[in-house]
């Protein structure tokens, strides 16, 4: 079976991809958000920093490390190394766009395509670049996000819970993980709800290094969404794409981490609202 995701932004204008995207929200509530789907994240971050602190340092190492991680994936929309010190200081070419988040805090407007072929574990083993499915998992929140802890990201939380489960690991068994960076304070977020650290010290997990590609669980080698780009139709199969690319040590070269054996992916839509976490591994 091929699988295909394809998406094309570029050609819509601002205000009107700002509007599509918003619809990923409720929009009874969240229907007149300045700045669109980029508002609602803004907001997001507000109250994360107004419970937890300022987190714009945090914030901007998140950018930096995945722009620079998108350096060495050929496939990345975006492959220059800003680093922190350019996505922390608000300038003309990094401007605030919606609450604390910067333009480097947000992901990029973008084309793309991604394919995979799933088929029989016979099969894919003649192929020289077989990657098996370990686990899934599917957890759905709700979409006002009146009706819950927005900062909880408790969809992702459970999605990642069941999954782990179901492949019989816990998160430290990971050898990277690719995770939906749409904004900066989503991957903040998703260290907590995965479960790398406490609610609100995700901070922690890039400050002492934890997920850079040399860190004890790497975090969006590819470069992610901030970097690599984000093709709504396409995103949750370029994840498992870069994955399995990782898996079965074809990825680029200096994207390539070192004995990568076991990949974890999570995608999710709206708000933490639709919520995929997969599991991968080399097939034996």
């Amino acid at each position: 079976m091929l699988v295909v995701g394809v998406e094309q932004m570029t050609k819509t204008p601002g205000p009107e991809i700002g509007k599509n995207l918003l619809k990923a929200s409720y929009l009874p509530e969240d229907g007149d958000t300045v700045g669109g789907f980029a508002g609602v994240f803004g907001k997001i971050a507000q109250s994360y920093f107004q419970k937890y602190g300022d987190q714009s340092d945090a914030l901007a190492m998140i950018a930096a490390k995945n722009h620079k991680n998108g350096v060495a994936n050929p496939y990345a929309q975006m492959r220059k190394d800003f680093g922190f010190e350019f996505c922390r200081a608000e300038s003309e070419k990094n401007p605030y766009v919606a609450g604390p988040l910067k333009r480097t805090d947000c992901s990029l407007v973008s084309d793309g395509a991604a394919a995979l072929v799933l088929t029989d574990a016979e099969t894919a083993r003649t192929m020289g670049k077989a990657v098996n499915i370990r686990a899934t998992a599917h957890a759905q929140d709700f979409l006002p996000m009146s009706k819950r802890d927005i900062l909880q990201f408790e969809g992702c939380t459970v999605a990642w819970q069941r999954a782990l489960d179901k492949a019989g690991l816990k998160l430290s068994d990971l050898s990277f993980v690719e995770t939906h960076d749409c904004f900066t304070v989503a991957e903040l977020i998703e260290y907590e709800a995965m479960g790398l650290t406490p609610k609100g010290q995700g901070a922690r997990a890039i400050k002492e290094g934890w997920t850079q590609k040399d860190g004890k669980l790497p975090v969006n080698p590819s470069g992610g969404l901030k970097a690599k780009g984000h093709p709504i139709g396409a995103t949750g199969v370029s994840m498992h794409v870069m994955s399995a690319m990782q898996l079965a040590g074809q990825a680029p070269e200096g994207m390539q981490l070192k004995n990568a054996q076991i990949g974890g992916i999570f995608n999710m839509g709206g708000a933490a609202v639709a919520n995929y976490v997969s599991i991968l591994e080399p097939a034996k």
